[in-house]
């Protein structure tokens, strides 16, 4: 296809743009090439110039369109492997450009897009195209912080891309593995896909070992152990995928050298990591007040300061504690019948918390034991009109892959929602015990991960939570809020979904245990948050900050050492859960007061997840 990047970047909807030079074919030729790169900068200015020249005569705007689609374009040409995610195919044979042309040029083109963007009278669009102006806002001021002041990659070895849309974070392994395991193209085409990504892989991996100055020392070790499973899974499932491939003999010969260039790759990178970058990596893994401070209202969508959410998080620690040691006084004289309530209040939770945490899944059932009971959930839900359900086909629960390892207990992903399919099937991943733990710290990990907050997890990754908020996103298509979503209001959602099962009385006669748990929950969402902000801010230390999340928390040391790990490498993620569910509180509360007696959860609900994946600030105007 000619001149595919130069098309998408200088998007042609409007009149005066320049078309490809003739001949111009971006498969192969690499998106660095100089002549690629002049061309795309003329193309982009003359796009402004014409923009600029346009808006000199008063016609009704319909540039905001325009913007929006050239704004994506740009995006998954500079982000192909979330183009790949999002279910936009058109860049599924080429890499990132970590080079410092490939990021100037990105710089530029998001700089006039910002321009053009202030130029456009916001009054006169309808509610939906001011919604999305101030998402788009947010989206492209994000990205210029990233490339100005966070420059990832120059700390970050790990090959993640941490800008919040794209939510598998790792850009390599997800990728192929997506390309392996969908149905979005023949076979042979994935393959062909799949045999240029493994040729352009050493180039990528070359870019991104020059670039690296001082990381700290445990995004590299994390770096290590994620490259060790792309190895395993280039040189395993892969190599199986290509040998088993019903294609050409020539295409899966292609495909099969290419695959050999990968490993080869991958394997001298892993080398660069553990002899070369390990010894001399002593960086701080902190984002610093100044840089969190910048990324904390654009990644999350929100006009709150973090002070003041810590504020908000301190209060709802202390009120959701008082309410734990109620339930758990109450679980007391059930468990332990004729034994007196010790006198510490602290004590108290923590012999009830221990008691139920006994009851666990074995270590092999991990997996198994956040699938069982989905049934249940959707019986439960159907069962109190809270809202519609997504076809239970449509979600499947599986282990996590090796690569994908080590930072969360579980996770919910959803590729190809701008994939124009009429079946959509999502993933259900579940972290499974790490066999190189001691059995001590397996024990640990499962008292963490009991019967009940095992239940809790897929309640917010399933039913009613993550699966059926996407389900209803994706009734409603908009291509930039599914990709510019709003993860405190989809984090927020999945909290209050846990919420809404206990306060509905989720488990019959245990509801109490599930409410113990729910409300510590509660307090670790606020932990959440509060760890957050503190660490990348100076103001807690690690040691402090998983006695924190013991001690006062009550959460399982292994579980406190994990949750400090994700906290380290991904900043302002764990503040979404609280700042969302806050949010949701909020608004569910002022819509009570103005229904009063009118009140119907199954309406709120729907309506509150029907307009996609947006931040609750830009919800409340379909609340009016």
């Amino acid at each position: 296809m000619k001149g595919k990047a130069a098309e998408v970047l200088a998007h042609n909807a409007m009149e005066g743009v320049p078309c490809a030079p003739e001949g111009l074919s971006c498969r192969s030729r690499r998106f660095s090439d100089s002549s690629l790169l002049r061309f795309l900068l003329r193309a982009s200015l003359s796009l402004w110039l014409g923009f600029a020249t346009s808006c000199s005569t008063p016609k009704p705007m319909n540039h905001f369109g325009n913007l929006k689609r050239e704004y994506l374009d740009g995006l998954f040409l500079a982000k192909p492997h979330l183009a790949t995610f999002m279910g936009d195919h058109r860049f599924d044979d080429r890499w990132p450009d970590f080079s410092p042309s490939g990021r100037e040029l990105r710089l530029r083109v998001l700089q006039q897009q910002e321009l053009r963007l202030a130029s456009i009278d916001r009054n006169r669009l309808t509610r939906e195209d001011q919604i999305d102006a101030e998402i788009l806002s947010d989206g492209i001021k994000l990205e210029l912080l990233y490339l100005r002041d966070i420059k990832e990659w120059e700390s970050d070895p790990r090959l993640h891309d941490s800008f919040p849309y794209y939510d598998p974070r790792e850009i390599v392994a997800t990728r192929i593995s997506d390309m392996m395991h969908g149905n979005f193209a023949p076979l042979e085409e994935r393959l062909n896909n799949l045999a240029a990504l493994c040729r352009g892989l050493p180039e990528l991996l070359k870019q991104a070992q020059n670039q690296l100055a001082n990381p700290s020392r445990v995004y590299v070790e994390q770096a290590i152990a994620v490259n060790r499973g792309r190895i395993e899974l280039f040189g395993g499932e892969i190599a199986e995928f290509v040998r088993a491939a019903q294609v050409k003999d020539d295409v899966r010969g292609g495909a099969e050298s290419a695959r050999q260039l990968a490993v080869a790759g991958l394997e001298s990178y892993q080398r660069f990591l553990e002899k070369e970058l390990l010894p001399r990596s002593s960086g701080d893994w902190r984002l610093g007040v100044e840089l969190f401070h910048k990324k904390f209202p654009l990644a999350l969508q929100t006009s709150l300061p973090p002070e003041s959410m810590v504020s908000q998080a301190e209060e709802s620690f202390r009120k959701s504690k008082a309410d734990l040691y109620a339930v758990a006084a109450e679980l007391h004289k059930e468990i332990f019948p004729g034994k007196a309530l010790p006198r510490s209040e602290a004590e108290a939770i923590r012999r009830v918390k221990d008691e139920l945490s006994k009851d666990h899944p074995k270590a092999s059932e991990l997996v198994e034991a956040h699938r069982k009971n989905l049934d249940e959930f959707r019986r439960f839900i159907e069962k109190h009109d809270l809202l519609g359900l997504p076809p239970a086909e449509t979600l499947a629960v599986q282990e996590m892959p090796l690569f994908k390892r080590g930072s969360a207990a579980a996770e919910y992903l959803a590729p190809g929602v701008l994939e124009k399919q009429a079946q959509w099937k999502a993933t259900y991943y579940v972290d499974p015990i790490d066999p190189s733990w001691d059995s001590a710290r397996v024990e640990s990990y499962l008292r963490g991960n009991n019967t009940y907050e095992v239940q809790l997890t897929a309640m917010h990754e399933a039913y009613p939570g993550h699966h059926t908020q996407f389900y209803y996103s994706r009734q409603t298509p908009n291509a930039l809020r599914f990709v510019l979503w709003n993860a405190p209001f989809v984090e927020g959602w999945a909290v209050y979904g846990e919420n809404l099962m206990t306060r509905l009385g989720f488990g019959g006669g245990k509801n109490a245990r599930y409410r113990f748990f729910d409300l510590r929950g509660e307090m670790i969402v606020a932990t959440n948050a509060l760890i957050d902000v503190r660490l990348h801010c100076g103001q807690m230390t690690e040691e402090e900050a998983v006695r924190f999340m013991v001690e006062e928390g009550f959460q399982e040391q292994a579980q406190a050492e994990k949750k400090l790990l994700r906290a380290k490498l991904d900043t302002t993620q764990l503040s979404q859960y609280f700042l969302g569910l806050q949010e949701i509180f909020q608004l569910e509360n002022d819509v009570r007061k103005q229904a009063g007696a009118a009140f119907r959860q199954r309406e709120f609900n729907e309506k509150l997840i029907g307009h996609g994946s947006i931040a609750v600030k830009h919800l409340r105007r379909y609340f009016q």
